[in-house]
């Protein structure tokens, strides 16, 4: 074959294939979206009541964005130990500024998130146009507790170590 066929045959089968990979990838380019996967929470179990709650909040979020004057929402659904707590916000830029479309992004937020962050009890993806994160409330709440009880131990433990250096031996 001459180098003129070659380029010809490539030119023509190229693009497709480019456009195959991209769109594996990502729908909105070459690369993932913005992500992030919390690791301090811990993973669930797959068909655990977690990941049930996880498949309620993905249908319940954009619903309640799009029926909201706002263009963002918190929802938060079960008791601990699997209460989940998940946040949504479209942006003014998103393409039609309509709820169809806010809703959608939303949904494909929630998509991204399961697969970029398979399993993992706290993620965040940020689609631009949209924004979706979640976590697990439970294991917060405890974290932020044990925060604030070492920190008050901290501050009597300073205290009483002023006041032990005040005071004449």
């Amino acid at each position: 074959m001459t180098p003129v066929v070659v380029l010809l045959v490539l030119a023509l089968v190229a693009p497709p294939l480019v456009a195959a990979v991209t769109d594996a990838v990502d729908d909105d380019g070459p690369r993932p979206p913005l992500h992030l996967c919390g690791t301090a929470q811990g993973m669930y179990a797959p068909n655990s009541s977690y990941e049930a709650n996880l498949r309620y909040l993905a249908a319940a979020l954009p619903a309640k964005v799009t029926a909201s004057s706002s263009s963002s929402a918190d929802v938060g659904v079960a008791e601990p130990p699997e209460k989940v707590y998940a946040s949504a916000f479209c942006s003014s830029r998103h393409p039609g500024d309509n709820s169809s479309g806010c809703a959608a992004c939303l949904a494909k937020a929630f998509r991204y998130a399961q697969l970029l962050c398979p399993y993992h009890r706290h993620a965040m993806v940020d689609l631009r146009a949209c924004r979706v994160s979640y976590h697990d409330a439970y294991r917060m709440e405890q974290d932020v507790a044990a925060i604030a009880t070492v920190h008050v131990d901290v501050v009597v433990y300073e205290g009483m170590a002023r006041q032990q250096k005040k005071s004449p031996s």
